[in-house]
């Protein structure tokens, strides 16, 4: 199947069959079949460069409602004989904003934004993206004849301070040559992604390594795009192999934020790290703590769909040291699959390590996957990063740092109480934000280690978190490595590394204790608490967080953890169809879980049912709280698109208000459904 980030190409190789008369041609380095300039601004039709092909392209300085305008008078153009308008657009900042206007005998017959036309959900900076525009569709909806063609600046820019944009290909489709292909991996009549959904690039250069990007629009229509490294080949500056985020994009306000990795060897985000109890036992060829972008694997892309993706890595994870000797060296298979959907804002990391084949007892380690670093205020450069004004963290308390920037001497507060497992930290001077959130509670699903119970339901007001050395709680006894080992001193950070954390004999012990360090140095020494659960580290360990990014102003992170307990508190319930009670418990774990709320998969974030004939008839009863833009998954599902889906009985505009994926290989249909729901009565009718 082709990438949908090269369905421009793969169009452009089936139009190379095509009879010339297929296409109405408005512009290739000229206007051509009476298309006229009607253009007001600067607009150039012959620069000879940037193009996308050919060797003339259009260059329009967008400022001031300016437009770019191509007339055909006296010539009108049926949408029902061309249905489909396309062409290529370059911007010189990204996020330059348009409307696409329509016009007949003088008059607007039809208009909308243009970002929801374009791949990846916005004008790209310095890159040429395609424009699919179908006139039928909402929002244009039209379906009419027509005689102009007019892209407007919507910026409202001063003259002083224009964009230049160049626009290249510009060309109507004849309606027998908009085809709907059959792809080889089942996707029946579902067609190519329309404009505005998930457009991913395959091959994309990033840091020296070859990777994947994968554009979307979120919760709020604003774009966003994320490019992991691929792990198979190549080596960056940093000594990693990949298997990584590398850069995340988005937005804020006009600007497009861009977030890449630091420099040094942990830069890129969301690669195992695994620590052992003590390293005693240790066979000497590696280090016991190895980050995982060191160790090169294999990646997979295991979806790829019009508003849906997984995008998988795997590798063996080395561990050198065991529990007591004899030493020896064990490489654990890991698999992590990165979840992407249109219309949500963050994606979903999903891990599964499996001790299988390591004899039970013989690791007692940590997991702080994922686990890296970024320039999350968007620094160009690891100098002009900010101060890490800071931290925060849940495990069944709430912890929050209140003196800024973060310092070992920042007072702080740990006595709120939490159920939803997550870390964050932040800048000021940069309104900006990085946190994990797990996709379930703490009693479904351990998180956090070490010590921390010690200094829960206190602040420092009460207490000193090291004693005799600062106010902080020491390095060692944060639960969630954030930059605990990055602060001395007085001194505050620049650095941004987070990670996640677990204690000690999550990884490899038949079972662990959940609060306290029951492993470290090899015995027991962590302060038992009565009735102190314990938990299973072997043979498999699964778990998944939401990686989370956006302004501290905005506490996105604070928002995630609230989508987590509305979804505790969901009934499901279905009279065509059903819900689905379990599962694989891990993206590799084949072994059936119990869902929890029925219907919930805290791997994948979805709710889950299962089609009767391709058909649904559901409710989802909210208890409290609104749920955003959710996430559904529809199993046993065999056909294309669905063509019909109802909301308590309205009907819903498809790729629009929800956006489908269907997943043949898996016989499953994904959906964004694009509204935030409440109260008791949200029924949801799927019809094929």
């Amino acid at each position: 199947m082709p990438s949908w980030g090269g369905w421009g190409l793969f169009v452009a190789a089936l139009g190379a069959a095509m009879p010339a008369q297929a296409d109405l041609v408005v512009y290739d380095d000229a206007l051509r079949n009476g298309f006229q300039n009607w253009s007001w601004g600067e607009v150039d039709l012959q620069v000879p460069a940037p193009v996308h092909a050919g060797t003339q392209a259009i260059a329009f300085r967008a400022h001031s409602w300016q437009g770019l305008s191509f007339a055909r008078p006296g010539q009108p153009v049926s949408a029902g004989a061309y249905p489909q308008l396309r062409f290529w657009i370059r911007g010189e900042a990204g996020g330059e904003q348009f409307r696409l206007v329509l016009q007949s005998a003088g008059a607007a017959v039809a208009e909308a934004a243009l970002d929801g036309f374009v791949a990846g959900g916005a004008v790209a900076a310095g890159q040429y993206r395609e424009v699919v525009v179908r006139l039928a569709d909402p929002p244009l909806a039209y379906a009419g004849a027509f005689d102009r063609i007019d892209l407007v600046d919507a910026s409202g820019r001063a003259p002083a301070n224009p964009q230049r944009v160049h626009v290249d290909e510009v060309r109507l489709v004849e309606g027998s040559a908009v085809v709907d292909p059959v792809f080889a991996d089942g996707f029946e009549g579902s067609g190519p992604p329309p404009a505005g959904g998930l457009a991913i690039e395959h091959g994309v250069a990033i840091d020296g390594l070859s990777g994947d990007r994968f554009a979307w629009t979120d919760r709020a229509g604003l774009p966003r795009s994320a490019t992991l490294a691929h792990n198979n080949a190549g080596t960056a500056a940093d000594g990693s192999r990949g298997g990584e985020l590398r850069e995340f994009r988005y937005q804020v306000g006009a600007a497009t934020r861009t977030l890449r990795a630091v420099g040094g060897g942990a830069g890129g985000f969301g690669y195992v790290v695994s620590h052992p109890t003590d390293a005693a036992a240790c066979t000497g060829e590696g280090d016991s703590s190895s980050l995982g972008h060191f160790t090169p694997g294999q990646f997979q892309r295991v979806f790829e769909g019009r508003h849906h993706a997984i995008f998988r890595f795997t590798q063996a994870y080395p561990r050198y040291c065991t529990v007591s000797a004899p030493a020896a060296r064990h490489d654990v298979p890991v698999t992590i699959d990165w979840v992407f959907a249109n219309g949500r804002d963050h994606p979903l990391w999903s891990i599964t390590w499996d001790l299988s084949a390591v004899p039970v007892g013989r690791l007692a380690d940590d997991s702080r996957a994922p686990y890296g670093e970024l320039r999350i205020d968007g620094a160009a450069s690891d100098g002009a990063r900010s101060l890490i004004a800071g931290t925060g963290w849940g495990d069944r308390y709430r912890f929050t740092s209140s003196t800024d920037p973060l310092t070992l001497a920042s007072a702080w507060t740990w006595n709120q109480p939490n159920t939803v497992p997550y870390a964050k930290l932040w800048t000021t001077a940069v309104d900006a934000t990085m946190g994990i959130v797990q996709s379930e509670t703490i009693d479904q699903q351990d998180a956090g280690g070490y010590w921390g119970q010690d200094l829960w339901m206190r602040t420092s007001g009460q207490v000193s978190g090291c004693p005799g050395n600062h106010l902080m709680p020491c390095n060692y006894n944060w639960p969630f490595q954030t930059v605990n080992y990055s602060l001395s001193g007085g001194n505050s950070t620049r650095s941004a590394r987070i990670a996640w954390g677990t204690n000690f004999g999550f990884l490899g012990q038949a079972q662990y204790r959940i609060r306290g360090n029951a492993y470290y140095g090899g015995s027991a020494n962590g302060t038992a608490l009565p009735g102190d659960p314990m938990a299973p580290g072997w043979p498999r360990k699964s778990y998944a967080t939401y990686i989370v990014f956006g302004t501290h102003s905005a506490d996105p992170v604070g928002a995630q953890v609230a989508q987590i307990e509305t979804i505790q508190g969901l009934s499901l319930s279905a009279t065509i169809g059903s819900v689905a009670t379990s599962g694989p418990a891990g993206v590799a774990d084949a072994t059936t879980q119990t869902y929890a709320p029925p219907g919930y998969d805290a791997v994948y974030g979805a709710l889950t049912f299962v089609a009767a004939a391709n058909r649904l008839d559901a409710n989802i009863a909210v208890a409290s709280g609104m749920l955003r833009h959710p996430l559904l998954v529809l199993r046993q599902y065999g056909g294309s698109l669905p063509a019909t889906l109802r909301l308590n009985g309205a009907v819903l505009v498809r790729d629009q208000d929800w956006l489908p994926s269907p997943r043949p290989g898996a016989q499953e249909l994904w959906i964004t459904l694009k509204r935030d729901l409440s109260g008791a009565v949200n029924r949801i009718e799927i019809v094929p």
